[in-house]
């Protein structure tokens, strides 16, 4: 009997979910995009199985008995950061991004030759860190790829277009696959996008966008969540006919006239206008990706060398980087006759950001790591630090790398500090409203509920080097 009493008591312990309640910091509101301000000065966010059980204020929220709690009196908590275009290349790049409060990544996979990740890239997981993927949708192709040779007037004249069954089955692949985004590619057509999205919608899958055979505004009525990189979509402030220009040859020079209306700002203040009217009234967001212009052309983007999470990678891992000596800019170096324009254009383009933003427009937070030695983690602290300065408060900034996400993809399972979600969370001993920079002063970061050990990732880090 006494025996049997044993077994049923170790088999109830097991049973019993093992609580930890952090107490005591300030939680930070960053729903509707950031423009509530629901803090709560004195909050509780009870956490078992690696999910938020509750989370209010401290006499609201009742700690089961033999709850480990965590004292966070003084301290600020967010939930854990969503980076939307990223890569996890090595064990180094995933350290990197749980030691600087990155808890998501979502990873743009891509055909040979194209611009995101390949399969056989995304090597490297840590226990708590979630890798989360999007996969292109061509017109044409049902590998999703787009042809890598200009200008593309052969490939509308004569390749043979997916049909609507193609489409379906490709949108279908990807939720069986368990892929959370579909990236809408340059060659698909109008009437290609509205199945897409339907599709889509139908599957609980997001849709991102880099068009070119259809209009920006188009794909925004179309019902597309997001697009992607700004030196994309703000070729559509361009003329018509300097975007269709760009649409025949968009992977060579075919966008060199609208890029220099944009960067020229020369006659676009009315489509400006327009265009973030649009967006202001859709749920349509924008991901800028601020960081990659910003550290090739040297435009408010740091030597990426000098940030802590350096330390977790190596030069040959990441594309196109600075110098880790003198932090040069290799194109700037090699051209410097036009090193001046170029930066030039990045601040329009950042310009144009910001008159988006104040018409309404909302913001998601993809760093676009390793591009041009964009750091994982750290690229994206320089992220929200950018779109601070195209004009978002430090709490929409916040919520760009966090609710927006729920908000915005539809993801019920992170973003918010709210029961249900993953027990993604980030304790920081500085007050992120006053000022972003505040998201490197990290305290402690629970992943999927658990404790990341900052230190000893960092002293893993130095040691591999």
């Amino acid at each position: 009997m006494a025996v049997a009493a044993a077994v049923l008591s170790l088999a109830l312990a097991a049973s019993t979910p093992h609580y930890t309640a952090i107490v005591g910091a300030t939680l930070i509101d960053v729903s509707h995009a950031g423009l509530s301000a629901s803090d709560v000065a004195d909050s509780v966010i009870l956490i078992a199985d690696g999910k938020i059980v509750a989370s209010g204020d401290r006499t609201q929220v009742h700690l089961p008995a033999h709850t480990e709690v965590i004292h966070a009196e003084g301290r600020y908590v967010i939930p854990g950061l969503i980076d939307g275009y990223g890569a996890v290349r090595t064990q180094g790049f995933a350290d990197a991004y749980l030691y600087e409060g990155v808890t998501t990544v979502l990873v743009p996979m891509e055909p040979a030759g194209g611009d995101g990740e390949g399969e056989s890239k995304v090597v490297a997981q840590n226990a708590g860190l979630s890798v989360l993927t999007s996969v292109p949708i061509s017109g044409y192709s049902p590998s999703g790829g787009v042809p890598q040779t200009s200008p593309w007037l052969q490939h509308r004249l004569h390749d043979q277009r997916l049909d609507s069954a193609a489409l379906l089955a490709a949108v279908d692949t990807a939720a069986a696959a368990g892929h959370r985004v579909v990236a809408v590619g340059l060659d698909v057509w109008p009437d290609q996008l509205d199945l897409i999205v339907a599709e889509a919608h139908r599957r609980g899958l997001a849709v991102t966008a880099q068009v070119a055979f259809t209009s920006y505004p188009y794909a925004v009525h179309a019902g597309v969540y997001a697009f992607t990189r700004n030196d994309k979509y703000s070729l559509t402030l361009s003329q018509p006919q300097d975007f269709l220009a760009y649409a025949d040859d968009p992977r060579g020079v075919g966008g060199r006239a609208a890029s220099r209306a944009v960067c020229g700002a020369e006659n676009i203040d009315a489509a400006l206008a327009a265009f973030g009217a649009q967006l202001g009234a859709s749920h349509a967001a924008l991901m800028p990706a601020l960081s990659m212009e910003a550290t090739a052309d040297d435009v408010g983007g740091p030597n990426p060398w000098t940030l802590r999470s350096s330390a977790f990678v190596r030069a040959a891992d990441l594309d196109d980087p600075v110098d880790p000596k003198t932090g040069a800019r290799a194109y700037l170096v090699s051209h410097p006759d036009r090193a001046e324009m170029i930066r030039t254009c990045a601040r329009r383009k950042q310009e144009v950001d910001r008159r988006l933003h104040a018409s309404g427009a909302m913001y998601l937070a993809g760093s676009s790591a390793p591009s041009f030695g964009v750091m994982p983690g750290g690229g994206l602290h320089g992220e929200l630090r950018l779109l601070q300065q195209i004009g978002l408060t430090p709490r929409e900034a916040l919520a760009a790398a966090t609710a927006n996400f729920a908000d915005i993809f539809g993801w019920p399972d992170r973003g918010l500090l709210e029961p249900g979600r993953r027990a993604d969370v980030v304790i920081l001993s500085a007050d992120p409203r006053l000022d972003i920079a505040a998201i490197d002063a990290i305290d402690r970061v629970i992943a999927a509920g658990k404790r990341v050990d900052r230190a000893g990732l960092m002293k893993t880090a130095k040691a591999r080097h």
